[in-house]
């Protein structure tokens, strides 16, 4: 039937893609790269919302969005991926990273692809997130193995069209390679 809206929760995540802006005046990016398998990411726009009382009542309600936070886990985090994320470099001999005070994170574009129970997909790109070091924690391994995997925090923000995320649903529509580029931009190589 044509119209119908067709309801599928999603049942899992998978394919995090990541693209390095590289013009903060134009907002455009680099070429799409594939991030480490995504373990579990959380996406919670700061909301704020107010009443305005008149005549011993509410009478009007307005809200805006904040900043966004953004946080995942991945099965692993290369030092390639973090020096592109964070600003920091790799040492061309070596292959080693070095973080210094000075290193400043470029805005990122974040995608991802939700799985959904009736075997199609929803697609997810958020267009201007700045990711903060990561934390390290460990813990030594004992009489059963726990795996110990990254955590990336990053704040997002809308773009200068004010928007901040775009989300394409297979079943609303025919979707193809959505993470292949970001959204209304064309990648520069």
């Amino acid at each position: 039937m044509a119209g119908e809206i067709v309801n599928s929760a999603t049942t899992g995540i998978k394919k995090l893609v990541y693209a390095i802006m590289t013009d903060e005046v134009m907002e455009t990016y680099a070429v799409v790269k594939p991030a480490p398998p995504l373990i579990n990411i959380k996406i919670v726009p700061k909301v704020d919302a107010v009443t305005l009382y008149a005549d011993n009542q509410a009478v009007e309600t307005a809200t805006s969005v904040g900043d966004i936070a953004v946080d995942f886990e991945t099965q692993d985090m290369p030092l390639e991926v973090q020096a592109d994320i964070l600003g920091h470099t790799l040492d061309p001999l070596d292959g080693s990273m070095i973080y210094n005070i000075n290193d400043k994170a470029p805005y990122v574009a974040v995608g991802y692809q939700r799985t959904k129970g009736n075997g199609k997909n929803r697609y997810v790109w958020l267009y201007k997130v700045k990711f903060q070091e990561i934390a390290e924690e460990g813990v030594t391994q004992a009489d059963k193995v726990t795996f110990q995997t990254p955590k990336v925090t990053g704040i997002g923000i809308a773009n200068k069209n004010g928007e901040w995320k775009t989300v394409a649903d297979e079943d609303s529509g025919a979707v193809v390679d959505f993470l292949a580029t970001v959204p209304g931009t064309a990648p520069i190589v």
